[in-house]
């Protein structure tokens, strides 16, 4: 069953946006499946054509590069859709802006190559504020594990333990003029370091000690994707330009139902 405003799976990738987005404090606790799901919604309200996977279970082509940890929240979130339609991004803006359930704001959107291929994050900056939680960390200490050659952790599971090395993830460490730790981490073999995961080796404190300090997601930066070719370009501005002249009415999106409204 297809979705209600969506095409059909076998359509083309005509064009991909990537929409950049906030996750406030009011909605930190919801989950990263709860958030896409509130995504996906919106981006049906806004009946944007969006490309469907193919299968038996089909469901909309929208990728999030990494996913958000629960309670954390984001000034700086990203998803990728993919369209078989060429819009004008005031458009998609416009739409989506409409369409967005309270707690979520977007930010802006662009154009990325009409290709699967998806961008992959090279860099996550978060701040821990530490200062509203009353905690001190000496500069020393963030040279001390910037100059590690490994970062043993002990990452809990569910069922077991997991031993962890955070030195690959962890890019840079520093202190703002406030007092809080701002941490840069980057993807790694076996996962990104989490935020209080390097405050817990610092503070040499269980992580279990850690549960009330607040974070924030202040930045991700992307390493783009393959550039198009020239005569790909080309067509590209065809349809653009085209989609600028249309003058079909364009399908104003669906006021947003109480359903979507987001749980903390």
């Amino acid at each position: 069953m297809l979705l209600k405003g969506m095409h059909g799976r076998a359509a083309m990738i005509q064009q991909k946006v990537e929409i950049r987005f906030e996750k406030s404090e009011a909605i930190r606790f919801i989950s990263h499946h709860d958030l896409m799901r509130a995504i996906m919604r919106a981006v049906r309200r806004a009946r944007l054509p969006v490309r469907l996977t193919e299968g038996f279970n089909p469901r909309p082509r929208i990728v999030f590069p990494v996913a958000l940890e629960v309670g954390i929240a984001s000034l700086d979130e990203v998803a990728e859709i993919e369209l078989t339609e060429c819009l004008v991004l005031q458009e998609v803006s416009r739409r989506l802006s409409s369409a967005f359930p309270p707690g979520l704001i977007l930010k802006a959107v662009t154009e990325l190559p009409p290709r699967r291929a998806g961008q992959i994050p090279s860099r996550m900056r978060y701040r821990l504020h530490l200062t509203e939680a009353g905690i001190q960390v000496a500069p020393a200490s963030l040279r001390t594990l910037l100059e590690a050659g490994s970062l043993p952790f002990q990452r809990p599971r569910e069922d077991h333990i997991q031993d962890v090395d955070l030195r690959p993830a962890l890019l840079d460490l520093s202190l703002d003029p406030q007092g809080d730790l701002l941490v840069d981490v980057k993807p790694a073999q076996r996962g990104s370091a989490r935020p209080l995961e390097v405050l817990s080796l610092l503070l040499n404190c269980p992580l279990s000690n850690l549960k009330n300090v607040r974070v924030t997601k202040l930045l991700m930066e992307l390493l783009p994707p393959p550039e198009l070719s020239e005569e790909a370009q080309a067509e590209r501005k065809v349809l653009l330009e085209r989609a600028a002249r249309s003058k079909a009415p364009s399908a104003e999106p669906q006021p947003v139902e109480p359903e979507a409204e987001l749980d903390n």
